[in-house]
C-alpha cells in the first residue's frame, strides 16, 4: 500500500521515473494489483516507453478485463504506435464496458479521424460532449473537423464553447479570429507549438506524400541560381525548420546549418537527421536578436509565414543577419486580389488570416517590405505550394538579395 500510494504521489507530480520505481516495488510485493499496472502504464506512457506501457496495460486487463480506463489508455498508446484499427477496437471496448465514459468517446473520435473517417469522428465527438458538456477538447476537435468540412458557422460555435470552458485557449482564439474576418498580427505561439508538437510524428509523410509539398526543393533552386557558395559553402539559417526538410535540401552546400522552431517535437525529428550544427527552440525573432549581425549567407523560411501576418519586424532581423550579397528565400500563400467592392473603396490588405487558420500575403506588401529594407528582388514566382482537401494551394516563391 505504501509503495502504491507513493507511486501515485510521484505520478501526480510528474516524476515518472520515481513513480515507476515505486510501482515496481508495490508489484514485487503483490503482483495482482490491476490499478498499479494501470498507473505503471500511465507513467511509462508519459515517459515515451510505449511498448512497456502496452505490456502494463495488458497485464492490468488480464487481471481486470472490464477496466474501461485501461482499454481507453491502451487505445491511445496503440494509436501513437500507428495501429489505428487496434486503437479503435480498444476505445470501443472501453465504451462497451462504460457507455458514459466521455473521454473514451473523445479518444475514439481522434482515432477515427486519423483513420480518415471524419463523419464517424464527428459522431464520437458529439457523444463525448453530450456526456460531458464541458469537454473543451471535444469542442475544439469537433470544430476543427467541421471547419475542414466547410461547416463554418457550426465550427465557430464549437470554438466559442471551447473558449467559454477554457478562457484564454490560444487555439480557440485563433480559429475564432480566422472565422470572423479578424487578422491579428500573428498566430499565438502556444497554438503553433501545440499544432506542430501534435503533427511531428506524421509531418514528413503527410506533407510530402499526401499534400505534395515541394517548397524546400524549389527554394533551393532559387538559392543555387542566385548565390555562389562563399569559400566553398554557406552559413545557413533555417527559420521554422520543423523536421528538417529544408536541411535535407541545403545541407550539402552548408558549412554551418542553424535551425529554429517553436516545436520541441519537430526539433527532435530534425535532430535525428544529424544535419544541423545548432537547433534552437525559440520564437524566431527572439532567436534572431541573439545572433551576431552579418552571420549568414542564406536565410530560408519555407511555409513559415503562413503563421505570421505582419512581417516587418522579422524582415528587419533578416536584413541585419544577412551578409552583403546574401540571399533570403521564402514562400507565402498568395492573398487574393481585392474584390470589386474593396477596389472601389481603395481597400488593399497586406495580409489576411483565412478560415484555414493560415495567413496569406499580398505581392504588394512583400514588394514594399523589400524596398523599405533595401533588398533587391531577384525572383517572385507563382507556384502550387501543396494541396489541401484535394485543391491546389497557390502561393509565391520569393528570393531577395542583400
Amino acid at each position: 500500500m505504501h509503495y502504491r500510494n507513493l507511486g501515485n504521489t510521484y505520478l501526480g507530480q510528474g516524476n515518472f521515473a520515481a513513480a515507476i520505481g515505486s510501482y515496481r516495488r508495490a508489484l514485487a510485493l503483490k503482483p495482482d494489483l490491476a490499478e498499479v499496472h494501470c498507473n505503471m502504464g500511465l507513467a511509462l506512457q508519459s515517459q515515451g516507453d510505449l511498448n512497456a506501457a502496452v505490456k502494463s496495460y495488458r497485464r492490468a486487463l488480464a487481471l481486470k478485463p472490464n477496466f474501461a480506463e485501461v482499454h481507453s489508455n491502451l487505445g491511445l498508446v496503440l494509436q501513437a504506435q500507428g495501429d489505428l484499427d487496434a486503437a479503435v477496437a480498444s476505445h470501443g471496448r472501453a465504451i462497451a464496458v462504460q457507455p458514459g465514459f466521455a473521454d473514451a468517446h473523445y479518444n475514439l473520435g481522434i482515432a477515427l479521424k486519423n483513420q480518415g473517417k471524419p463523419d464517424e469522428a464527428v459522431a464520437s465527438y458529439r457523444s463525448a460532449i453530450a456526456l460531458n458538456p464541458d469537454h473543451a477538447e471535444a469542442y475544439g476537435s469537433l470544430g476543427n473537423l467541421l471547419r475542414i468540412q466547410g461547416k463554418l458557422d457550426d465550427a465557430l460555435a464549437c470554438y466559442r464553447h471551447q473558449l467559454r470552458i477554457k478562457p484564454g485557449n490560444a487555439e480557440a482564439q485563433h480559429h475564432i479570429a480566422s472565422l470572423t474576418g479578424n487578422s491579428p498580427e500573428s498566430a499565438p505561439a502556444q497554438y503553433v507549438e501545440k499544432l506542430f508538437d501534435d503533427y511531428a510524428d506524421k509531418f514528413d509523410t503527410h506533407l510530402v506524400q499526401a499534400l505534395k509539398y515541394e517548397a524546400p526543393g524549389k527554394l533551393m533552386e532559387f538559392v543555387v541560381k542566385h548565390l555562389a557558395p562563399t569559400a566553398g559553402k554557406w552559413d545557413v539559417l533555417d527559420l521554422g525548420c520543423g523536421t528538417g526538410l529544408v536541411g535535407v535540401a541545403i545541407a550539402p552546400l552548408a558549412r554551418q546549418l542553424v535551425g529554429v522552431d517553436l516545436s520541441g517535437r519537430m526539433l527532435e525529428k530534425a535532430r535525428e537527421r544529424n544535419l544541423y550544427q545548432r537547433l534552437e527552440q525559440l520564437e524566431m525573432v527572439t532567436m534572431m536578436r541573439n545572433e551576431q549581425a552579418s552571420s549568414f549567407d542564406v536565410i530560408i523560411a519555407a511555409d513559415v509565414f503562413v503563421y505570421l501576418g505582419k512581417l516587418d519586424e522579422i524582415i528587419g532581423e533578416i536584413k541585419r543577419l544577412l551578409r552583403p550579397g546574401g540571399v533570403f528565400a521564402f514562400s507565402v500563400e498568395a492573398l487574393a486580389a481585392p474584390s470589386n467592392d474593396e477596389a472601389v473603396q481603395g481597400v488593399e490588405r497586406d495580409f489576411q488570416l483565412g478560415n484555414t487558420g493560415r495567413y496569406s500575403h499580398s505581392a504588394g506588401y512583400l514588394a514594399r517590405l523589400a524596398s523599405d529594407s533595401s533588398f533587391s528582388i531577384q525572383e517572385t514566382v507563382t507556384a502550387q505550394l501543396r494541396t489541401a482537401q484535394g485543391n491546389s494551394v497557390n502561393g509565391l516563391l520569393v528570393l531577395w538579395k542583400n
